[in-house]
């Protein structure tokens, strides 16, 4: 009975947490880093963001189950951001859709208006982030993102913005405390001017700041064409500095067209991709790739073919098949799987126990049933394979009969803890 005991326990290090979500728990800004509410340490998630969301766009028939399932199983992704481009009930839903997808699934979701002049559409970002929070602010999964990318065109500049901002922050402070990431000047790339000037005000924490950037056009030891002209490097620096938190939630590996123009869809960047994600893991800068899509564009995950319509069958085998994706597409594939071989949540340190587990005579299982006795004040925590909590009961000390004959048949995992003690068994329900 010891014996299988140690090996159910090695069993549900391995499988406690079915996503990262379980494991990290929400997401916090602390200083220049994200922390997990449950860990207290840094993190660093990684993932993918579908396409505009609009209604008869191409990328919005990607705003399903299946994608979504896809990209987290298949691709390894712990964040799917779900871009939110056209302000309608249609849309509305099936960005929901992908929101409740990657919910069940355990992973993060970055709730995105998609827009690049937010700050002329307050009172309808407001409508949405009021509603979206009460929705689904209660979930450590999500992350609002409230400006994609300013323009200067539209007259982005940082003073617009964080007067835009303070109004959306506080309107989704009324219903959660979750992260909120905000948007930079000149298509997120002027992140440097938030280093000086960050969000401040009652409530208003718990804010990273965006940058967004194509690897073929930005490489780190560049600047951008217009704004503060800052090396990359600099401006990402002066921000991790000033103690404030940086998020990418947009970054292609092409021109910073997206490899839209046939003369640019070839310019997948892999030595200036590399350094980047080089960087952003130095610094544990969480990321977000662009984009699920099957059209004829670099930065598309999928468009190997510059036939008219979009021809890419939604199974599950293809959306692992390379063949089916651009050099960019199998670039990310390739990046996520290796970064799913390190990451925290599927590789957690050795959980702390007793050196001398409890007598295993102390308990057993019987007829659907776990059978104790407590020398002291129990906890006893019932999980299943995928490492969800599906009860659990404090008890105090003496004899205790815990039957579990009203849940499914299947197999289950055990946990009661004793002062110091722990001991974690297999329990079939039959």
């Amino acid at each position: 009975m010891v014996k299988n005991a140690i090996a159910i326990l090695a069993f549900s290090v391995v499988f406690l947490f079915a996503g990262p979500v379980s494991y990290y728990g929400e997401l916090k800004a602390s200083g220049n880093k994200l922390i997990g509410s449950k860990t207290g340490n840094p993190v660093q998630v990684k993932g993918v963001s579908l396409g505009w969301s609009n209604t008869g766009w191409e990328s919005a028939r990607f705003f399903n189950k299946t994608t979504v399932d896809a990209m987290i199983d298949g691709w390894k992704a712990e964040v799917i951001r779900t871009p939110y481009g056209q302000d309608d009930a249609a849309n509305l839903a099936r960005v929901k859709v992908a929101i409740d997808a990657a919910l069940a699934k355990d992973v993060y979701v970055v709730i995105d208006w998609h827009s690049h002049n937010a700050h002329s559409q307050t009172a309808a970002a407001t409508k949405f982030f009021s509603q979206m929070a009460r929705d689904y602010g209660d979930k450590d999964n999500v992350i609002f993102e409230i400006y994609n990318e300013p323009t200067a065109q539209n007259s982005g500049t940082w003073t617009n913005i964080k007067t835009y901002a303070n109004t959306v922050v506080d309107t989704i402070r009324k219903y959660s405390d979750n992260l909120i990431i905000v948007g930079t000047p000149n298509w997120c790339q002027d992140i440097d001017v938030v280093a000086s000037s960050p969000i401040t005000g009652n409530n208003r924490d718990n804010i990273a700041y965006v940058l967004h950037f194509y690897a073929h056009s930005h490489n780190l030891a560049s600047g951008t064409t217009a704004g503060t002209r800052k090396v990359f490097r600099t401006a990402i620096l002066e921000v991790l500095n000033a103690n404030l938190p940086v998020f990418v939630s947009e970054y292609g590996t092409t021109h910073s067209d997206g490899g839209s123009s046939g003369a640019n869809y070839n310019t997948h960047n892999e030595a200036s991709s590399n350094a980047w994600h080089a960087f952003m893991d130095e610094n544990k800068i969480s990321s977000v790739a662009w984009n699920i899509n099957d059209k004829y564009e670099g930065s598309a995950f999928f468009g190997t073919s510059n036939a008219s319509g979009f021809t890419f069958n939604q199974t599950a085998a293809n959306f692992v098949n390379t063949s089916m994706m651009t050099n960019s597409g199998k670039y990310i594939f390739g990046k996520l799987a290796d970064w799913a071989l390190t990451a925290e949540w599927r590789n957690p340190p050795p959980v702390s126990i007793s050196p001398k587990p409890m007598a295993s005579r102390n308990i057993f299982v019987a007829n659907n049933s776990i059978v104790m006795q407590a020398s002291d004040a129990a906890e006893l925590k019932i999980f299943n394979l995928q490492g969800s909590l599906l009860r659990k009961l404090n008890m105090g000390k003496g004899s205790h009969t815990v039957s579990l004959s009203d849940m499914p048949k299947g197999l289950y995992i055990a946990k009661i803890s004793i002062n110091n003690q722990m001991q974690v068994i297999n329990v079939p329900v039959k």
